[in-house]
This record gives structure tokens, sequence and C-alpha cells, in this order.
């Protein structure tokens, strides 16, 4: 049997109250902090997890700032769209109503004054800005895109911003695509015998078996076509080979104040076609600001939800049950009493008690 000294049961009872005041004094301070886990080693695996999701909610409360920017950006620029979109169809409206020869040309100068105001407010629009950049020059944002004569002087940059894990969204709208049509046209058209030079020769083989009369018909339309040719291109004004002319909103609102006060009604008639494939494009270019906007709204949901998803579960991983903590800091003081009143029992205890 076992001899136990006074001083083996003194060691024990010191070793039990330190171990019961360790105990009590980590429940203090997870109850103090709230957390479960304040030190790496109290659970390596869960502090892992915690600190990578603490990582990806890092992540997403970028993304919905990207997100939120987007939305600023598009919500300015479908704005911007819509009132273009007015102004369009109020010119159309004019011109609808101008084409006809019930009005004097009076009644055409007063309204080429209404036109004009709206020119001056298409050019707002055009220098639109939020903040200090603009919105419509693609990626030279810190440049005004237009002048007051309707030149573009931006880009046609699309930016873009990650509004989720590697999806990248387009953001803004260049003002060449808004403001210009998107088709290409050259306004000066080649005779179509240029590109065949050989055909200008009747001797060519083409021509060996067609009669002597037939082909003096045919030089004389040859050579009456290329003189008509060559006419034109020294009555043209010398043009860059890549130039292209592109009919703007400008030039047609500009074009339409010139026909009322010139009293053109066949000008005026000519621009309503214009004017619907301005509105068509408008409607198009809206059409794609909210699919790219609905995208975006589609991501922050799914994007709150993640972060809901991911606060939850590093809760479980890091912060402390306040019902459990508090029982088991009433189990612990009742185990520090009880260690107390052992010692004193035993502790105390002198030569005296022995000899009763």
């Amino acid at each position: 049997m076992t001899r136990v000294s006074e001083n083996s049961q003194s060691n024990a009872l010191q070793y039990a109250i330190n171990l019961a005041k360790s105990k009590m004094e980590d429940l203090q301070l997870k109850g103090s902090t709230l957390k479960k886990v304040r030190r790496p080693s109290d659970d390596p695996i869960g502090n892992i997890e915690a600190l990578n999701i603490q990582a990806k909610n890092s992540d997403n409360e970028q993304y919905m700032k990207n997100s939120n920017y987007a939305m600023l950006q598009l919500s300015s620029t479908e704005a911007a769209l819509e009132q273009l979109t007015e102004i369009v169809m109020v010119a159309k409206e004019r011109a609808i109503a101008q084409s006809s020869d019930i009005y004097n040309p009076e009644i055409r100068k007063n309204v080429a004054n209404e036109i004009r105001e709206l020119l001056n407010q298409t050019l707002s629009i055009a220098n639109k800005r939020i903040g200090n950049r603009y919105i419509f020059s693609g990626f030279s944002t810190l440049k005004a895109p237009f002048d007051i004569k309707g030149n573009y002087f931006g880009d046609e940059g699309h930016m873009t911003l990650e509004v989720s894990k590697d999806f990248f969204t387009p953001i803004n709208l260049n003002g060449k695509e808004v403001f210009y049509t998107s088709e290409n046209s050259d306004y000066r058209n080649e005779h179509p015998l240029d590109e065949f030079p050989d055909l200008y020769d009747t001797r060519n083989f083409l021509y060996r078996n067609i009669p002597k009369d037939q082909l003096e018909k045919n030089q004389a339309f040859i050579d009456r076509g290329r003189l008509n040719n060559s006419i034109y291109k020294k009555n043209t004004k010398p043009i860059d080979a890549d130039f292209r002319r592109k009919d703007n909103i400008f030039q047609q609102l500009n074009t339409f104040i010139a026909a009322l006060e010139n009293n053109d009604a066949n000008t005026i008639q000519s621009l309503l076609e214009k004017f619907d494939n301005t509105a068509s494009r408008l409607v198009t270019l809206r059409t794609r600001i909210g699919s790219i906007t609905r995208n975006i709204e589609t991501s922050k949901d799914i994007l709150e939800s993640q972060v809901i998803s991911n606060k939850e579960r590093r809760s479980y991983l890091i912060d402390s049950d306040i019902a459990e903590l508090y029982a088991d800091m009433i189990k612990q003081e009742s185990i520090l009493k009880t260690a107390y009143k052992t010692g004193n029992n035993t502790i105390n205890q002198t030569l005296l008690d022995f000899l009763r």
C-alpha cells in the first residue's frame, strides 16, 4: 500500500487548485471576448478554416463594392440613354409634323429654336460625369468626350470590373456606339469597272468573238463611263482612303435645324427614318444595359447569401455558446470551491486533531 505523506497530499491539493484556477481563468477570458478559440492551438483545424472563411469574406466585400460602383455607372448610363431616347422621339414628332406643307416658314423657325435646345441638352448628356469621370469617354474618363460641334475625342474602350470570382462585366458604353451609328459608310462610290482594268481594252481575248460593230459600241460605253467617273473624281474633294462618314445624333439634329430654317420639307421628311434608326439603336443599348444590370444583381444576391453562410460557419468555429459557457463557469466555480474546502479540512489539521 502506498504511503500518502503530508507533502504529497499538499502537492496534489495545490495541483488541483491550480488546475481549477487555470480552467476558471480560461472560461473568464472566453466570457470577456465571447471567443472559444483565442489561440491557434485551441483548435488548429477550425482556426485554418476560419481564416479561409475570413479571406473569402474580405474578397466578397470587395466584390460587393465593385458591384455597387458598377450599378451606379450603369444606372447613370441607362438614365442618359433614356433621356436621349426621349430627345430623339420629340425630334421625330416635330419632324413628322413639320414634314407636311401646312406650316409656314415662321412656325418652322420657331420649332428650330426648340430643336436647338434639344441639341444643347444632347451635348450635356454626352458629357455627363460621375464625380470627375466622364461616362461616355471609354478609357479616357478624365477627358470630355464631345466638343460643341459633336466631335468625339474619346476611345472605344469598355471598362470591366470583377463583380464575382472570375466574373468580369463591362460597366460602360463609349460615346461612339451611343451617339454614332454602328455602320461605316463611304460617301464616294467608285465606278464598278475600276476593279477590272482589263475590261477596258476591247482587244482582250474576251471580245475576240464579238462582231466589230458591237465592240465599237462597247468601247464607246466604257469610254463614257470612264469619262464620267474621272469628272466625278475631279469635282470631289480629296479625302483620306480610310475616311468613313458616320451619321450621328448631333448631325441629325443640326440637319433638322437647318432644314427648318430653310423651309425644306423634303429634308425634314428624309430625317424620319434616321430618327427611327437612332431610337432603335438606343433601345438596343438600353436592353444591353438592362441585361448587364440583371447579371450584377444576381451576382450580388449570391454574394450576400455566401457572406451570411460564411459568417454563420465562422461563428460556429470561433464564437462561444453563451449558455454553454455560463454553465461551464458555474460548474468550474463549484469545483474550485470544493478544492478549497477539501484543502481546508486536510491541511489545517494539527497534532491535537490526531490525538483525539
